[in-house]
C-alpha cells in the first residue's frame, strides 16, 4: 500500500499469538510491516507515530474493546480499516461491531480465510483513496480551469437550453455587459442583429443534431448591449460547466486563421495529432457520461518506408496530399487526422451502433481507394501504395485516449502482419477481466519456460550524433496456450503480484547474453538494454546469476546495461546504489529508466553517481515540437545529466518534429516507432 509495504496493526492478548496471524498472512505472500498492541496507550502511540493501512483485532484484550479501537481511528482521521478475529459469532456482537465501525467479523479458525478477507479490505482501502485522490485532483482542476477561464483573453460563455449561465469578463467587456447578472438568462440569440438571427438558428439546429466532435464556427454581426454593431467569429463545442451538459461559446483573442493552423497538420491540411486527441477525449467523455460510443479507425501506409528511401522527404509531402484527400472520400461526416508520419486516423460518432456494425465495409472502401490511387511526382516517377486498418470502439471502459489508439493501433498491425491492404476489428485479448484474469496470467508464466512461449524483441537505440552502435532494448513477449499474446502490463502485474517477476528476469538476461554471444561469433559488437524487475533489485540471487552466465559466456559486462525503474530508485535508495555498485564490478553499465516523472529527480541522479545512462519518459517525446512545458522538462534533464556526465535517451520518439527538437536539445540517443518498432530479428541498419 506505501512503497509496496502493508503497515499492519495486531491487537491480541500475546504477541505469541500475534505473530501466528501474521505468519498466516506472510504465507499468504503480503509483504507486512506490523506492529502489535495489546492497550489503548500503545493504539494511541501507533496512530501518532504513522499512518497505518489495516488493524487485525480479537474482540477484546482486557478492558480494550473492538469498539475503542474504532473509536481510536476514527478520532485519528484516517482511514483504517479494522477487521475483528472471533472464536464465535453472533448476529447482536457484529451489529456492535459493525456499528462501531468494523469493516469484517471472521472466525479465528486458523484456516485460509483471513488472507482474502484482509485482500478484499485493502482492496477497497485502495479504492477509496484513488476515489479521494481523484477528488482532490478534480478539485483542484476545476480550481485551475476557473481561473484559466476567467483570466482568458478569449471571450468564452457557456449556454444552456439557449441561455447563457456563465461568461468571463472578457465575453461580457466584448458586448459591453458590466457583470453576470446582466447577462445571466439573456438568450444568446439576443446578441446576434436580427438579419443573421436565421443564419445563426439554422447553424445551432445542425450543430446540436450533428454527432461530430469537432469545433464549429459561424461568421455572424453581433449586437452589443448599447445596440452597437460589430462583426465577430463565434466557435462552438459541447462542454460541461457545474455538472450539467452545455455550449461552450469562444471567440478567440486571435484570428481564427490562426488558431485553425495550430490544429491542422501543414501537410495534409486534416487535424493534427493533438488536436486530434483533444477530440477522442470528447469522445471518451461522452462515452462515459451517455454511453454514446464512437468507431476509431487507425490507418498506416503499408510501404511508407520503402516509399520514402525511393522518393526522400520532400517527395513524401504530395504522396500524403493525395492520400489525405483519397481518405476523406469514403468518410464523409467522420473526423479525420494525420496522427503521425505515415499514419492516419479516423474518429466517426456511433449512437446506434450502426457505424461500427458497417466499419469493416468503411474500411474496405478505403483501402480499395488508396490502392486505386496514383501519384504523379514528375513525368518518369509515379507512386502507388496501399493501407492497413486497424478498427477500435472508443467504450467508456477504455479510460483513456491512449488504451483506444492502443486497441486500434494493435488491430492494424495484424492487418499488416497478414499482408496489409486489409483491415482488422481489434479484438480483447482471451481470458477473464481483473483480478482472475492476472492469476490465469501467473498461471502461463510459470509453465511458460517449459512450454516455450517466451521470446524476446528488439527495438534499436539509435545515436543522434556521430557515433555509430549497435544498441538494441530487449523486449519481453509471452503468448498464451492458444497461442494469442498476453498483454505487456498484464503480464508484469501478474508477475509482480504472483512473485515470479525473477523468473521472467533471469531468462530475459540468459538469452540476451546467449545472442550477444552469437552476434559476437557474425563480427557484431552488439550492446542490450535490459529491464529489470523492482524485485530483481531486492534479490541479491540476481547479481550471482548475472556474474555465473558472463563467466561461463566469457561475454564482456559492458555489452549489458541494466535498466531501473527511477520511482524504485527514489523508494529503495540504499538498494539501489548497492545493486548498481555491484553491477560495475562486473563490467556491465546501468540506466535510469522512466526518469523525469518524480518530484525531485535532480537530487536521485545527484544520489546514482554511477548510473551510466538516464531514460527520459517517454511522456516527455510525445508532441515535443509543441509542448513548451515538456521542451523545459527535457531541457533541464539534458543539463543535468550533461554536468553529471551522463548520457540521455529519449524513448517513444514517433515523429520528426520530436526529433528535431531532441537534437536541438544535445539528447545522445532516442528510441522509438519512428525508427523502428520492437521486432523478433536484430536487423536495423544503423549505419
Amino acid at each position: 500500500m506505501q512503497n509496496d509495504i502493508i503497515r499492519l496493526i495486531v491487537i491480541d492478548e500475546s504477541d505469541s499469538d500475534a505473530e501466528i496471524i501474521l505468519n498466516r498472512l506472510r504465507k499468504a505472500r503480503y509483504p507486512i510491516r506490523p506492529r502489535y498492541v495489546e492497550d489503548d496507550e500503545d493504539l494511541e502511540e501507533a496512530l501518532t507515530a504513522q499512518e497505518w493501512d489495516l488493524i487485525i483485532s480479537v474482540p477484546k484484550v482486557g478492558d480494550f474493546s473492538v469498539a475503542q479501537v474504532c473509536d481510536m481511528v476514527s478520532s485519528s482521521k484516517q482511514d483504517i480499516p479494522v477487521i475483528v478475529l472471533v472464536k464465535e459469532l453472533d448476529c447482536k456482537s457484529l451489529a456492535g461491531w459493525i456499528k462501531a465501525g468494523a469493516k469484517q467479523a471472521i472466525f479465528n479458525d486458523n484456516g485460509g480465510c483471513l488472507p482474502y478477507v484482509v485482500g478484499q479490505e485493502l482492496e477497497n482501502l485502495a479504492e477509496r483513496r484513488r476515489r479521494k485522490h481523484l477528488e482532490q485532483l478534480y478539485k483542484e482542476s476545476q480550481r485551475h480551469n476557473k481561473m484559466l477561464l476567467e483570466t482568458s483573453q478569449d471571450a468564452i460563455a457557456y449556454v444552456h437550453d439557449g441561455m447563457h449561465v456563465h461568461a468571463n469578463p472578457s465575453y461580457l467587456k466584448m458586448f459591453d455587459y458590466k457583470s453576470m447578472d446582466d447577462l445571466e438568462g439573456l438568450p444568446i440569440m439576443d446578441l446576434v442583429t436580427v438579419g443573421d438571427q436565421t443564419k445563426f438558428r439554422d447553424f445551432m439546429r445542425e450543430f446540436m443534431t450533428d454527432d461530430k466532435e469537432d469545433d464549429r464556427q459561424i461568421n455572424v454581426e453581433g449586437l452589443k448591449s448599447n445596440k452597437k454593431r460589430f462583426q465577430l467569429k463565434m466557435e462552438f463545442s459541447r462542454a460541461i460547466y457545474d455538472g450539467e451538459r452545455c455550449i461552450q461559446v469562444r471567440i478567440p483573442s486571435q484570428s481564427q486563421e490562426i488558431e485553425d493552423v495550430r490544429r491542422r497538420d501543414p501537410i495534409t491540411g486534416l487535424f493534427n495529432r493533438q488536436y486530434f486527441i483533444e477530440l477522442l477525449e470528447k469522445a471518451l467523455a461522452k462515452a462515459m457520461e451517455t454511453q454514446t460510443r464512437s468507431v476509431l479507425f487507425y490507418i498506416a501506409l503499408d510501404n511508407f518506408s520503402t516509399i520514402r528511401e525511393n522518393v526522400g522527404l520532400a517527395g513524401m509531402d504530395p504522396v500524403l496530399k493525395n492520400i489525405a484527400k483519397v481518405i476523406s472520400g469514403p468518410c464523409k461526416g467522420a473526423t479525420l487526422a494525420r496522427f503521425g508520419e505515415s499514419t492516419f486516423t479516423l474518429l466517426m460518432a456511433d449512437k446506434d451502433g450502426k457505424k461500427y456494425a458497417s466499419a469493416g465495409d468503411i474500411a474496405e472502401k478505403v483501402c480499395k481507394a488508396v490502392e486505386a490511387t496514383v501519384t504523379d511526382l514528375n513525368e518518369q516517377q509515379a507512386v502507388v501504395t496501399t493501407c492497413s486498418i486497424g478498427i477500435a470502439q472508443v467504450l467508456a471502459s477504455s479510460a483513456t485516449p491512449q488504451v483506444a489508439l492502443n486497441d486500434a493501433h494493435a488491430a492494424c498491425k495484424i492487418a499488416m502482419e497478414q499482408g496489409g491492404n486489409r483491415s482488422e476489428v481489434y479484438k480483447a485479448a482471451a481470458g477473464q477481466p481483473g483480478d482472475s484474469g492476472l492469476t490465469n496470467v501467473a498461471k502461463l508464466i510459470e509453465t511458460a519456460i517449459e512450454d516455450n512461449r517466451l521470446s524476446l524483441r528488439y527495438q534499436p537505440i539509435i545515436s543522434l550524433h556521430d557515433d555509430v552502435q549497435e544498441i538494441y532494448e530487449v523486449f519481453l513477449r509471452m503468448v498464451d496456450s492458444d497461442g494469442k499474446n498476453v498483454p505487456a502490463g498484464d503480464l508484469f502485474n501478474a508477475a509482480e503480484q504472483a512473485n515470479l517477476s525473477i523468473i521472467l528476469d533471469k531468462w530475459v538476461i540468459e538469452q540476451s547474453i546467449n545472442t550477444l554471444v552469437e552476434q559476437d561469433k557474425k563480427g557484431h559488437k552488439t550492446y542490450f538494454f535490459i529491464k529489470l524487475s523492482d524485485q530483481a533489485i531486492k534479490d541479491e540471487k540476481i547479481l550471482l546469476y548475472i556474474r555465473k552466465l558472463l563467466k561461463s559466456t566469457g561475454l564482456p559486462g559492458d555489452r549489458l546495461v541494466f535498466e531501473i525503474n527511477e520511482s524504485m530508485a527514489i523508494t529503495q535508495l540504499k538498494l539501489a546504489i548497492a545493486f548498481i555498485s555491484q553491477l560495475k564490478t562486473f563490467g556491465c553499465q546501468s540506466a535510469l529508466e522512466h526518469f523525469g516523472t518524480g518530484l525531485h529527480f535532480e537530487t536521485t541522479l545527484k544520489h546514482l553517481k554511477t548510473i551510466n545512462y538516464v531514460k527520459i519518459d517517454s511522456s516527455f517525446s510525445k508532441g515535443l515540437s509543441t509542448n513548451t512545458e515538456n521542451q523545459q522538462t527535457v531541457q533541464k534533464i539534458v543539463e543535468i545529466a550533461q554536468e553529471l556526465g551522463k548520457l540521455t535517451i529519449a524513448e517513444a520518439v514517433e515523429e520528426t518534429g520530436s526529433l528535431t527538437t531532441l537534437l536541438e536539445f544535445d539528447v545522445d540517443f532516442a528510441q522509438g516507432h519512428y525508427f523502428q518498432e520492437p521486432l523478433e530479428e536484430l536487423e536495423f541498419d544503423f549505419s
